[in-house]
């Protein structure tokens, strides 16, 4: 994507990659659209907020709750280039890896591995990371 001051990724997704999953109860109408998404072992098909140190697997593109059915469900992007949020107290620079940080926020891995995802911007207290 291109502003009119320079190149940003905000924004771009692959809508191929969205797909619909199960989620963890601790998902709900208030989480931040955008939150860090691992997965959830505990239950087929199941994502949760990425825990502190989580590996990201995906970000919340959006939320429904099928309350009668007795399950909460959401679209989650796998591939990415968006916007997350960083933990607070949390340093993140263009170049770091993230990692879950709790709630579905992030933070810098202890080592950058761009074989997961890399930071490409930074946006006042969100990150832009891509999935690779």
């Amino acid at each position: 994507m291109y502003s009119h001051q320079n190149v940003t990724l905000r924004g771009f997704h692959w809508e191929a990659s969205s797909l619909t999953f199960n989620l963890n109860a601790a998902i709900t109408k208030d989480t931040p659209i955008g939150s860090a998404l691992t997965v959830d072992a505990a239950a087929p098909n199941t994502m949760k907020l990425a825990g502190d140190g989580d590996p990201i697997v995906g970000r919340l593109a959006s939320f429904e709750n099928r309350e009668v059915e007795g399950t909460k469900v959401g679209a989650v992007e796998l591939q990415w280039s968006n916007v997350m949020p960083i933990a607070a107290g949390a340093t993140v620079n263009v170049g770091d890896t993230v990692v879950g940080a709790g709630d579905g926020e992030v933070k810098a891995a202890a080592a950058a591995d761009y074989t997961q995802n890399f930071v490409a911007e930074v946006i006042g207290t969100m990150a832009v990371v891509v999935k690779v």
